[in-house]
């Protein structure tokens, strides 16, 4: 069993020094005494504590601090001379050391826009297949081209973040390129709150080709439930119905059924709500900037900061972590901010991911884009998944197209950036607020946009990746092959002397009678030998489900689960040291399988019988190499079973194995790896 591996925070002692400020008549009047700004590891650890967890002299010690950190660096940049000093050594100024500019505030250019992760989160590795696709935003192309980093004229203290009346990180902004549309130079404050809203597009919009579905606005606490309220006994409910639950909250009014009918790998659509809470709960600015706090995300693997102007895609990530400051200070200039895999840390999304990666039996991913007003942060592109823009916060104008040709329709990788030039008319050009959904098939060349005076925060869910007829026949394809030169004699016989004569590409305009039944006696080898049997297209599906087992994210487990699996139990030591378990099956114990997709049973090619399955998978994709246990041939006929039989429940005593012993050692086995789970909790 794979543990995920956990890395402490790192921790870093600062010293400051202050100096007492002398009163302006002569020391006639008393100074007054500074506070103490000497930062101790004490201070550390309370700056890196949410603000709740405070007492209230904390609170103010906290306040107090940080507004000295402020000042420390507002200092060293009037000090300094405007350009990039390297931290690592300091320079001198009339015998005084000049402070350095942090480096966290330093940009690193890149000159491809190549990103480590796509829509799916499937960051690419040596020794894995993984076939990358950008999401709302392509990452390649040659229109990418590098600029320097503008030249610092000095940091400006904007005024801090507050949601909910409590202050967030404080973004520290430049003088030296305001955001995009903004007025002045300050941040943006309460999770950026919107202006009034326009009620019809911008002046140039074209008319939708596709259909925009409209649904009027429910209560809150009604389109809250429908997605966070649990079935009373959840240990009976069937995980495949779950996910089309959660889809169907998704997608509201549109049916599923219709969905698939209608939509499914065809046509775009938008549904508009008019009602901004809807998707409220999954993301928002607050538990953004919660998350760059309390956890460790790097620029290039968790985060992108993007821009796309007069044509030009960049990618301007700085190195190393992702810090509050200097995220939201790139933001304010005008950048845009892409978080992937934002499911590691936000138990929310990721249990939506984990519900529908169920009901569509591949990995759902998701990427969350924070844009700025009147900016845009990716060129027009294509990608490889199907797309469901969840709109959170804010408004953006997305404009649509078919795609360039038949070979890219539905495509099996994402495009390189298209210039303006080459994009005809729109198939569809709306604008999204917060509360809408737009989808739209793979292959559709789409960009986004948001307005003057509105900033846009949307998730985009993508599934589907490399799930198409084509990857399976990859899989069939050889499996037939190997088999059938086992099997006939007339595969392995040699190629006639005169074959390099008659057949190639120089050769094509040799019309003789000799290079037409060549053709013709290969045409007939691959209809004879080469039509898969029911087995083998078996077999290929099977190692298609290895896959999904490897991508998958692990399930969230519910208390009520809880309770019934391995993951409630605890164990206790005798007076001789000997291990106790809570927990002891019998014949008469009832299970069932975890998850409905939880597991696969594959036999190898060497015959060896194999169960796959995703409970210890790590957040991030595919962190482990792929996890499995080894059975028995004769035990495999209880994993049927078990499979066959969800979401209902069996005895021990069904399982069809040759003793009541052997029963208990194969279930109780099961159910230590975490795959299944008893109907009755054992305490």
């Amino acid at each position: 069993m794979h543990k995920a591996s956990t890395s402490s925070a790192n921790r870093a002692n600062f010293q400051g020094n202050h100096k007492t400020q002398k009163s302006p008549n002569n020391g006639k009047a008393k100074a007054k005494k500074s506070p103490n700004t000497d930062i101790n590891v004490a201070d550390v650890e309370m700056l890196l504590n949410p603000r709740s967890n405070l007492t209230k002299e904390q609170k103010e010690r906290r306040k107090m601090m940080e507004g000295f950190v402020t000042k420390t660096f507002e200092r060293a940049e009037n000090e300094s001379d405007g350009s990039d000093i390297d931290t690592s050594a300091s320079t001198s100024n009339k015998g005084k050391s000049k402070a350095a500019r942090p480096t966290d505030r330093k940009r690193r250019l890149q000159a491809e826009d190549s990103p480590p992760a796509d829509a799916n989160n499937n960051n690419t590795k040596n020794g894995k297949d993984g076939k990358v696709s950008k999401e709302s935003a392509s990452t390649q192309g040659a229109s990418a081209t590098k600029r320097k980093p503008p030249r610092s004229q000095g940091l400006e203290h904007t005024s801090p973040i507050q949601v909910d009346g409590e202050a967030l990180a404080c973004p520290l902004v430049r003088k030296s390129l305001p955001a995009a549309g903004a007025s002045g130079a300050s941040g943006p404050a309460k999770s950026c709150p919107l202006p009034e809203k326009r009620k019809s597009l911008p002046a140039g919009a074209a008319k939708s080709k596709s259909q925009v579905i409209k649904q009027e606005a429910l209560e809150e606490a009604s389109n809250e439930a429908q997605l966070l309220a649990l079935p009373i006994e959840t240990h009976k409910t069937d995980s495949i119905e779950e996910g089309r639950r959660v889809l169907q909250w998704l997608l509201n009014p549109i049916k599923v059924n219709h969905f698939f009918d209608d939509f499914w790998e065809h046509t775009a659509f938008v549904v508009q709500r008019k009602n901004p809470h809807y998707y409220s709960k999954l993301i928002s600015f607050k538990m953004i900037d919660e998350m760059l706090v309390r956890h460790r995300l790097d620029f290039t693997i968790n985060v992108d900061v993007t821009t796309y102007k007069n044509g030009k895609r960049e990618t301007l990530n700085p190195e190393g972590r992702a810090l509050p400051p200097v995220v939201w200070g790139l933001y304010s200039e005008g950048c845009s901010i892409r978080i992937l895999n934002p499911s590691t840390y936000l138990v929310g999304l990721r249990q939506v991911c984990s519900i529908m990666q169920e009901f569509f039996h591949c990995l759902v991913g998701a990427n969350v884009y924070l844009t700025p007003p009147n900016s845009q942060g990716f060129a027009p592109h294509y990608d490889d998944i199907e797309a469901f823009v969840i709109q959170v916060e804010g408004r953006k104008r997305w404009r649509l197209y078919e795609p360039p040709s038949g070979s890219d329709q539905l495509c099996r990788n994402s495009s390189s950036n298209f210039d303006q030039e080459q994009l005809g008319e729109p198939i569809l050009d709306e604008v999204l607020e917060a509360g809408d959904l737009l989808y739209f098939p793979r292959g559709t060349v789409h960009q986004a946009i948001t307005e003057e005076e509105q900033h846009s925060l949307h998730i985009t869910l993508s599934v589907y990746q490399q799930q198409a007829y084509v990857n399976l026949l990859e899989k069939l394809m050889p499996i037939v092959l190997k088999k059938a030169i086992k099997q006939s004699v007339a595969l392995r016989r040699g190629l006639p002397l005169h074959t390099f004569h008659v057949l190639g590409e120089a050769q094509r305009a040799n019309r003789s009678d000799s290079r037409n039944q060549l053709v013709e006696n290969v045409q007939k080898l691959v209809t004879k030998h080469l039509m898969p049997s029911a087995q083998d297209i078996d077999e290929a599906v099977d190692q298609l489900a290895k896959k999904f087992q490897h991508e998958a994210l692990p399930p969230i487990i519910l208390p009520e689960e809880q309770v019934r699996t391995v993951f409630g139990s605890r164990s206790t030591a005798d007076e001789q040291g000997n291990a106790i378990c809570d927990y002891e099956f019998d014949t008469k114990t009832s299970v069932r399988l975890l998850r409905a997709n939880i597991l696969r049973l594959v036999t190898e090619e060497d015959g060896s019988v194999r169960i796959y399955h995703h409970v210890d998978n790590g957040f991030e994709y595919c962190k482990y190499e792929p996890i499995f246990m080894e059975i028995l041939p004769e035990e495999a006929a209880a994993v049927e079973l078990l499979i066959s039989a969800y979401p209902y429940y069996l005895t021990v005593g069904q399982m069809p194995l040759d003793s009541a012993a052997r029963k208990v050692e194969v279930v109780t086995a099961l159910w230590e790896r975490g795959l299944l789970m008893t109907e009755k909790p054992f305490k």
